[in-house]
């Protein structure tokens, strides 16, 4: 399961990622997962009073269902990042240069070379629209594609991966590792 991929010799992917948040400065984290997931994070003792978890019981719904029942936990917040599992190469520069793009009527995407990637900052309306989203299938990029976006150009290409194989896992973390 990628949440539980070892960043390096100490850290999971969902650690690195939580602490990576944390240290940036969000004070709450929301990660929806599955209930097998669930049940390997407390069993490797992964929580904190200020990471909410949430339990996508309809996996064959897919993305946007996860997406749709964790904003559903944003009360207050007026953005939200959407940060993929599979992708534990976020930064606070990274964050902060989103952040300091940030609109209060377009998402914002990081692009590398024209190509979108991760993470994606939403405001209070785009997270409003998703949650009232008339379908529970949908697919998160359409529904994304269907809202205006600010495209913020990188210079950090680890926008852009996703491991989704153990070749791609290896390919990467044989390099840095």
């Amino acid at each position: 399961m990628k949440p539980f991929l070892s960043y390096d010799d100490q850290t999971l992917f969902i650690e690195k990622i939580i602490s990576t948040y944390f240290s940036w400065g969000c004070n709450e984290i929301i990660v929806v997962t599955n209930q097998e997931a669930l049940n390997r994070m407390k069993q490797k003792n992964i929580s904190s009073d200020k990471v909410k978890i949430v339990v996508n019981d309809h996996l064959e719904l897919e993305r946007f269902h996860s997406v749709r029942l964790g904003l559903g936990y944003i009360r207050t917040s007026s953005f939200c990042f959407i940060q993929n599992i599979d992708n534990p190469f976020i930064s606070p520069q990274i964050l902060d240069i989103l952040y300091m793009s940030r609109s209060d009527n377009k998402f914002i995407s990081p692009v590398f070379e024209n190509k979108g990637g991760h993470p994606v900052l939403l405001n209070r309306g785009n997270i409003d629209r998703i949650i009232n989203w008339p379908v529970n299938n949908a697919v998160f990029k359409e529904v994304l594609n269907s809202m205006e976006c600010v495209k913020i150009e990188m210079k950090d290409n680890r926008v852009l991966i996703n491991i989704n194989s153990p070749e791609e896992y290896h390919k990467f973390f044989d390099k840095i590792n």
